[in-house]
């Protein structure tokens, strides 16, 4: 029970000073969270969701759930999408909800062979604090009960707009992309003003053909924010042109693996994650849903276009 405590305070009122966002490992099935500029990257339509669940196996774990969707527009020759985040803290005790409408306008040079896509993205974010699961024995009073020293009750609700922008190069099967995350660095404070840090996320990623049916896929990831950095490196594999599997390693001496079953319309992936130095695990479940022409679904295409 002291554990608990410890660890809800210590990632509840970490907010008065900075905030970290969630990160997904498995990129290729949210890709406009991993920068905007994959907004209608797939050419048609696309709808992807993912749920992490981080560290289960506490009493106090962290669930999170994206679903983002988004098309092509050929008039405009650039994408639109929309996109909602749900990070649950603690089991209800802070959950964020973030709303975001992103475009994305492509450029293409030498017959379609370089792309560079700019974009930009509006959120609308509210946080929620459940303060009645949150009662410490030191602030109990005979006759008021559980109330907060030095009468510094937090708000309940927090509600503000966030800018993010994004920039994706596309050389053939070659993808590099740099984005800024909360560019106005908004307030998010519970406890009086706190600024939302603006994250810095930089990728690159490489498509090898083996064959007519399988592709090697290589990510090298890197993301900085407030004083923390993130780094990611992996490979997966599309086998016979429907199993993906997948190994990798990330910040915090994490090793995580992937499985997944891919076709024409959907592809689906499940990953674990173990954390060798801490002893605790995390999984996503994820999913892309594809609707393309019939001579594009007859190709097999990059992860980044799932």
């Amino acid at each position: 029970m002291k554990f608990n405590y410890i660890f809800i305070l210590t990632n509840i009122f970490v907010f008065k000073i900075f905030a970290q966002d969630p990160l997904f490992t498995n990129t290729q099935q949210s890709l406009i969270y991993l920068n905007p500029s994959f907004t209608g990257s797939n050419g048609n339509i696309r709808y992807q969701s993912v749920f992490r669940n981080q560290w289960p196996n506490l009493s106090a774990p962290y669930v999170t759930l994206y679903n983002s969707f988004d098309m092509y527009i050929k008039p405009l020759r650039g994408g639109i999408g929309l996109s909602w985040c749900n990070d649950n803290q603690a089991s209800g005790t802070l959950v964020t909800d973030r709303v975001d409408l992103t475009y994305a306008q492509h450029f293409s040079f030498m017959d379609n062979k370089l792309k560079i896509i700019p974009s930009l993205q509006v959120t609308y974010f509210q946080k929620y604090l459940d303060e009645t699961k949150l009662n410490f024995g030191s602030e109990i009073q005979p006759r008021r009960g559980f109330t907060w020293a030095n009468e510094a009750v937090p708000f309940q609700t927090k509600r503000n707009i966030d800018f993010s922008s994004g920039l994706l190069l596309n050389f053939k099967h070659f993808y590099f992309g740099t984005s800024v995350f909360h560019i106005n660095q908004p307030d998010e404070g519970l406890l009086g003003y706190s600024k939302l840090t603006a994250r810095l996320s930089m990728f690159a990623s490489y498509n090898l053909a083996m064959g007519e049916k399988s592709i090697l896929h290589f990510v090298l990831r890197y993301e900085k924010q407030f004083r923390f950095y993130y780094y990611q490196l992996h490979i997966n594999a599309l086998i016979s042109k429907h199993l993906i599997v997948g190994y990798g390693y990330k910040t915090n001496n994490c090793l995580f693996g992937n499985l997944g079953y891919r076709n024409n319309y959907f592809s689906i992936t499940g990953t674990y994650e173990r954390y060798l130095d801490f002893g605790h695990d995390a999984y996503e479940l994820t999913a892309s849903f594809n609707l393309r022409n019939k001579e594009q679904r007859k190709l097999i295409s990059d992860f980044e276009k799932l």
